[in-house]
C-alpha cells in the first residue's frame, strides 16, 4: 500500500458518533494507532486507528480512491 493510499482522509471533514458536529482529521500517527480529529474550538480528540473507521465511530464524508 502507498503512502497516499494511507493519508487520503487527512484533511477531511469527518462526522463522529456522540458529537453535535463535524470534525477534521488532522493526522494519522501510524506507530501508536492514532487518528487524530480536530473540531470547533480547537480540541483535538484522538481515536483508535483503524478500528474507529472500522466500528463506523468515524463516518468521513469522502469516498475512497
Amino acid at each position: 500500500m502507498a503512502w497516499s493510499d494511507q493519508t487520503y482522509l487527512i484533511g477531511e471533514k469527518v462526522k463522529v458518533d456522540n458529537e453535535k458536529g463535524y470534525g477534521v482529521i488532522t493526522r494519522i500517527d501510524f506507530d501508536r494507532g492514532l487518528i487524530y480529529v480536530l473540531f470547533k474550538r480547537m480540541r483535538e480528540e484522538a481515536y483508535p486507528y483503524p478500528e474507529a473507521l472500522d466500528q463506523h465511530i468515524l463516518k468521513p464524508e469522502v469516498q475512497q480512491k
